[in-house]
């Protein structure tokens, strides 16, 4: 059995010696490749990531509060971060799911449906920002 030049346990990467890291540092450096495998992973992310630049270019045109910026923010992370409890679950069932019954799929659709509900929720939220910045630029 021969291991691939970039397998967690290959010899050439443990050849050097690394030093090791403070526990925080390590969770910086593990949120940041997260992140990274949640974006590339999945192409809704770009999709997500073009409708938050519609709104934050909106916001910048109705010159948006604090406050309101505070909750277009807060909202828009709302979905990515489901999103990303989305690709979790996803990451699960491919590994391991095939274990179990089929109705644990169920849970992939829950998932997916709560994906849809912060969106919906964030769509709502954004919506009435909006129409409420519009209102005092008409008043």
């Amino acid at each position: 059995m021969t291991r691939s030049a970039f397998s967690p346990r290959s010899p050439r990467t443990h050849d050097r010696a690394r030093p090791k890291r403070s526990a925080w540092r390590q969770r910086l450096v593990d949120a940041e490749r997260g992140m990274t495998l949640g974006v590339r992973g999945d192409s809704t992310f770009f999709v997500h990531f073009f409708a938050a630049s519609v709104v934050i270019a909106g916001g910048f045109v109705l010159a948006l509060s604090l406050i309101e910026w505070v909750l277009v923010v807060l909202a828009l992370t709302l979905v990515l971060a489901a999103e990303m409890f989305k690709q979790v679950l996803n990451a699960v069932w491919r590994s391991v799911g095939h274990h179990f019954q089929r109705e644990t799929h169920q849970a992939l659709r829950i998932a997916t449906a709560a994906v849809f509900v912060t969106i919906g929720g964030t769509s709502l939220v954004v919506a009435l920002i909006f129409a409420n910045a519009i209102r005092r630029m008409l008043a």
